[in-house]
């Protein structure tokens, strides 16, 4: 059984529309489950002799959304989630003992993170 020139014109067309259909359908697919994340410019840092506190210059994450570790071991997190929105000028994060401490960020919805194991000398 042989097709003429011009069916076979529409089933190679047919063909072609059918694999740029699936290639947009993964292509949204990976873009819409990426999710993003809010930008934020947050540092870690000591305050007074025993606090530890991000310091937020712009943006914003609504409280629920964000998780920070404060750890004694550096590549160890222990995830805590956030009570408050995390907005300028700072949010303490709490007073710990005489120690060093690596201290990171999260964005919970994405598992975005800010900053992991930033260094922090509690005197």
């Amino acid at each position: 059984m042989r097709l003429s020139k011009k069916g076979q014109g529409a089933t190679e067309y047919l063909l072609m529309l059918a694999a740029v259909l699936v290639i947009v359908a993964i292509a949204v697919y990976y873009v819409t489950s990426t999710g993003g994340y809010p930008a934020v410019a947050v540092t870690a840092v000591k305050y007074g002799d025993n606090t530890i506190r991000f310091n937020v210059e712009t943006g914003s994450i609504p409280a629920g959304d964000w998780q920070y570790s404060v750890t004694n071991t550096s590549g160890s997190y222990d995830w805590t989630d956030s009570t408050a929105e995390l907005k300028a000028p700072n949010i303490v994060l709490g007073t710990y003992p005489p120690g060093t401490y690596y201290v990171s960020l999260k964005h919970k919805p994405s598992g975005h993170i800010y900053f992991a194991d930033t260094k922090i000398t509690v005197s």
